[in-house]
């Protein structure tokens, strides 16, 4: 049965294309999705899995999941689906201030030809493999030169969930960071590239669709040159690392400096807070754990096939 369409009305629309959410309010904000994780049965995505991109699109596909993000006319929207579960909700902002939740009963349809992804009418690129894995014990940190790998690893994975019926999943690879969150307060739907080093975390958010009852923000973005920003490597400056806060690059990237590291924790300073990164146990509620791969080592899609 299909469930009625959903509206939201924001007055003032606000296009912030680099603001994060606190980590402290948006651990509390998941507390409940992740208290009573899903496990499902196996549903084939694989032949699709991986990170995939264009100008107007991206997706994020694993064993059970997928969350597809677009610009379709002048609306942007976002599909989250799992299959085995009969879950399929879909997310769409339009430059008025309405925001949309529609569901559906089949998944979207998926094909791989010539080495692309066909989805929701878009022909995507391949940007990211990815490996799912069997739970494992994650490296501690003991040395100011583990500090980078474990940023990358310990945030590995794939977590989803309801809390009720508001879905919430959490994909984190090995180069990008994805979100699909709904709930009364707020709305948080992105797609961001990262890179770790012993110094702290490079963020860069490309696509973000975020309504927030508390502060007001509305926000639709997605960055002209998408593409290239899912596919090539960040380069981290160094020098804007600073301890003592967060620092903004001139083209939207967010630096997290370390401020301290133990083997179980490690501390970034954020935007006003302290973000923690916790060491995950094996028996963490991670739906799917993801290989780690070194940020550099990195499938060789070639030129022909990665230029849109």
């Amino acid at each position: 049965m299909t469930r009625p369409v959903f509206h939201y009305s924001v007055k003032n629309v606000y296009l912030y294309d680099i603001i994060t959410i606190p980590m402290k309010k948006f651990a509390a904000l998941l507390f409940f999705a992740m208290t009573f994780p899903m496990s499902f049965a196996g549903t084939d995505l694989t032949s699709a899995k991986g990170v995939w991109a264009n100008n107007n699109a991206e997706a994020v596909i694993t064993d059970s999941v997928c969350i597809y993000y677009a610009k379709i006319d002048s609306t942007m929207q976002a599909t989250f689906e799992i299959p085995s579960s009969n879950i399929f909700h879909r997310t769409t902002f339009a430059k008025d201030g309405t925001v949309t939740f529609s569901t559906f009963q089949n998944p979207m349809e998926l094909e791989i030809k010539d080495d692309n992804l066909i989805i929701g009418g878009e022909r995507l690129k391949k940007v990211e493999d990815i490996e799912i894995v069997a739970p494992y014990e994650m490296p501690e940190c003991n040395y100011k030169l583990d500090v980078g790998r474990c940023l990358q690893e310990w945030q590995l994975g794939a977590k989803y969930g309801l809390q009720g019926d508001n879905p919430y999943c959490e994909i984190n690879t090995n180069r990008h960071m994805f979100v699909y969150m709904v709930n009364p307060s707020m709305i948080y739907i992105r797609a961001a590239a990262a890179r770790n080093n012993n110094s702290g975390t490079l963020f860069f958010q490309n696509i973000r669709m975020m309504k927030n009852s508390n502060t007001g923000e509305y926000t639709m973005s997605i960055k002209p040159n998408n593409f290239n920003l899912a596919k090539n490597d960040l380069e981290i400056d160094n020098s804007k690392f600073v301890p003592d806060k967060c620092t903004f690059s001139p083209d939207g990237g967010i630096y997290w400096s370390l401020i301290s590291f133990k083997p179980d924790e490690i501390l970034l300073n954020g935007c006003g807070e302290t973000y923690q990164i916790q060491r995950p146990t094996i028996d963490a509620p991670i739906n799917e754990w993801i290989k780690y791969k070194p940020y550099d080592e990195k499938a060789d899609f070639s030129a022909s096939r990665n230029h849109l």
